[in-house]
């Protein structure tokens, strides 16, 4: 009787067993199946896996947030769709990225601002068909070549101190006339208390005050910041750095105003001249998804503008005072990226004449100026 009882139990045993068995095996094989399946991915691919590198050299700063962490972002989202491939984004100063480069180390692809490295250091792109902005689409093109493609645009703003105005009686307003900034910048140039400190007219961008036709000294930015200064030319970041300040409590009451058509304020990307071929067309990939619809929309978190026309109504008008900016560029004056590298010491050198009343060399600013903005229309 004990061992038909001891058969039966084991009998019972064994059945459960054979019972997980066949309830377990065909998940087992399903996985096996996505392994290999996974195993074989990059074959299926293409030839390359790795690591892309891409240097995102800093020129300016959006309104708010950060374009590096931007890029990697966006470099996720690649990587979901290339597996085995992943870009490593590493954001730098210009001066750092100068010392990189003199220790010989490179990127496969970089982030750039206008005015950043000659066409020499790039490779031709394949050329991009994307509903770009008028006046931006050829400002990468050298002798009708594209070495770099445009991705983000910024643009610049006078601003000032109420406070100060209030005090020498200046109400400046959107739209004011270069008369009428020129009096202002003279009326709020004084010295002030028993050391005779030095109060500022205007900090901030030379060559954009050469430009709006002043004559003055201008400071340095941090003089506005700091209240030594009662105007500034500055970008969207300023804007956005004051905004939170004064949220904090810690800041100064202030005008922001934007000036329209030109802008030096863009960001692009190029594929490094030595790159390895078999990342060409990651490389590509990667800058085409920074220019898809969502992408550039998505810009307006940052407080950027996209450099393509829309089809659906963007965020940046969320953003006060961005929406004036995007308005007054709509079709924007962008100098041609490669060639003002080439002029930015004459450039620099014109303004600071130009402020000092040298007539002669605001004419030839001005004719600069146009000659490469020119040089992108012809392109």
């Amino acid at each position: 009787m004990c061992v038909k009882k001891r058969d039966w139990i084991c009998s019972c045993i064994a059945a459960a067993l054979i019972a997980v068995y066949l309830w377990l095996i065909p998940g087992y094989l399903q996985l096996s199946r996505v392994e290999n399946t996974l195993r074989s991915k990059p074959k299926e691919q293409g030839a390359y896996t790795g690591v892309i590198t891409v240097w995102h050299i800093a020129g300016f700063k959006p309104y708010q947030g950060s374009m590096g962490t931007w890029l990697s972002d966006k470099a996720a989202a690649f990587e979901k769709r290339h597996y085995g491939i992943f870009i490593d984004v590493t954001a730098l100063s210009p001066e750092d990225c100068a010392e990189r480069l003199a220790r010989g180390e490179r990127a496969d692809a970089y982030s750039f601002p206008l005015g950043w490295g000659y066409a020499e250091r790039f490779m031709p792109l394949t050329p991009i068909d994307a509903p770009f902005v008028r006046g931006i689409a050829d400002t990468g093109v050298q002798e009708g070549i594209t070495y770099a493609a445009p991705y983000a645009l910024s643009g610049y703003f006078l601003l000032s101190n109420a406070r100060l105005e209030q005090e020498k009686g200046v109400q400046l307003a959107e739209g004011c006339t270069q008369g009428e900034l020129q009096q202002a910048v003279d009326t709020l140039t004084y010295t002030y208390g028993k050391k005779n400190r030095q109060r500022y007219g205007m900090a901030g961008s030379k060559l954009l005050a050469a430009r709006l036709g002043l004559t003055c000294q201008v400071a340095e930015y941090e003089q506005f910041y700091g209240q030594d200064a009662a105007l500034a030319l500055g970008d969207a970041r300023a804007v956005g750095d004051l905004n939170r300040r004064q949220t904090e409590g810690k800041g100064f009451a202030f005008g922001a105003y934007a000036l329209g058509d030109y802008t030096d304020l863009v960001q692009y990307v190029g594929i490094a001249r030595d790159a390895d071929a078999r990342k060409l067309p990651y490389i590509e990939d990667y800058f085409a998804l920074l220019l898809r619809e969502d992408s550039q929309a998505s810009l307006a978190e940052l407080g950027l503008l996209p450099v393509i026309r829309l089809e659906a109504e963007d965020k940046a008008t969320d953003l006060e005072p961005l929406r004036a900016l995007r308005e007054k560029l709509a079709a924007p004056l962008i100098p041609n990226a490669f060639l003002y590298q080439r002029y930015q010491d004459e450039l620099l050198s014109l303004s600071e004449r130009a402020l000092a009343g040298d007539a002669i060399a605001k004419k030839e600013l001005d004719q600069r100026l146009k000659q490469l903005v020119k040089a992108v229309e012809i392109q």
